[in-house]
């Protein structure tokens, strides 16, 4: 998958937090999407970069990654809702990978809401095995409590099944 010659990579950092905000809200449900606030507290972390894809001045897609040794996290990837289904967070996920990698990145590692069936079939897709959970880490708005599923990936590894 190659990115299309009208979007743009870019690195995002503390002067974009009302826009990564802003594409995080439209992405997910209410109380589950992040503010400027703790988008602020991970960016002001050396490990942490934003990978993003824009088409003109319009956020497309973001891949929040805190590396760390042979390992890099996925803290978070949102797409714009409008862009969805046209690959963007592949792309994304390729491009951080050529970055971290030759900083000695090895393997992706996330967690994803067990009741995520959408971003879990994404993952797998991609070649993402599941590690285990974390029972009850994620608390809904409605004070209802869900797993996190634990997944990791070889770096590199990932090809679209």
């Amino acid at each position: 998958m190659s990115v299309p010659s009208d979007v743009e990579l870019t690195l995002l950092g503390l002067a974009d937090l009302d826009r990564l905000a802003a594409l995080h809200h439209a992405a997910f449900p209410p109380g589950q999407a992040w503010g400027e606030d703790a988008f602020a507290d991970l960016l002001k972390l050396a490990a942490v970069r934003c990978f993003a894809l824009r088409q003109a001045d319009q956020l497309l897609s973001i891949l929040l990654v805190q590396h760390m040794a042979e390992q890099a996290e996925i803290l978070t990837i949102a797409t714009d809702p409008a862009a969805r289904r046209k690959g963007y967070a592949k792309i994304l996920m390729d491009l951080a990978a050529k970055d971290l990698q030759p900083k000695g990145a090895q393997t992706w590692l996330l967690d994803v809401a067990a009741d995520n069936a959408g971003a879990i079939a994404f993952y797998e897709k991609l070649g993402f095995a599941r590690d285990g959970q974390r029972p009850r880490y994620y608390k809904r708005l409605e004070g209802q409590r869900v797993d996190a599923i634990l997944m990791s990936m070889p770096m590199g590894g990932q090809t679209i099944r």
